[in-house]
């Protein structure tokens, strides 16, 4: 096996970004069902500071993540996704590790990841702990009063048959 790790920046070769991509449309909407549009009608846009893992396996994007640094003391992994045919081969370990290694590169005091519900054990395994009574989208939604995200949050199943959770990892 041939495992090539990559870091993704904006000025990354196009073919990093569509790799990344490649995976997150093999992962999210053939193998979780989630429709096009959904998984990338919110898209963010490739900003100066826009960061990225992807992991090649014999030529082939097998996984990748994305990085933001919502506050300077956080880093955050996000859009985690693992191709079908390698899922459970510790690719995910792999690429979570990689992650970690870019982001401990900055001062941060925590790693967070806003996470769908049923991976909250595989990050578990990895030393991350679940935030209960918060919205995981508190570091996305800077327009929001802090206290209305946070208060009295239950975690619901979407349309697609699974809830978000907020797990961390401190690192200081």
């Amino acid at each position: 096996m041939d495992t090539e790790i990559h870091r993704i920046t904006k000025d990354s070769p196009v073919w990093l970004h569509r790799a990344y991509e490649y995976a997150r449309t093999d992962a999210f909407c053939f193998g979780q069902g989630i429709p096009i549009n959904f998984e990338y009608g919110h898209e963010e846009l490739i900003t100066d500071d826009y960061k990225a893992v992807v992991i090649i396996d014999d030529g082939k994007p097998v996984a990748g993540c994305r990085i933001s640094f919502p506050r300077n003391d956080i880093g955050k992994i996000g859009r985690v996704c693992v191709v079908r045919n390698y899922q459970k081969k510790g690719v995910g370990k792999k690429l979570i590790e990689a992650a970690e290694e870019w982001i401990l590169e900055s001062n941060v005091t925590k790693i967070v990841i806003n996470s769908q519900d049923r991976a909250q054990g595989f990050y578990e395994k990895l030393g991350y702990e679940l935030v209960q009574g918060v919205d995981p989208r508190i570091y996305e939604e800077s327009g929001r009063n802090l206290e209305e995200i946070t208060r009295n949050y239950i975690p619901q199943k979407n349309k697609l048959g699974f809830s978000c959770v907020l797990v961390e990892k401190h690192v200081s």
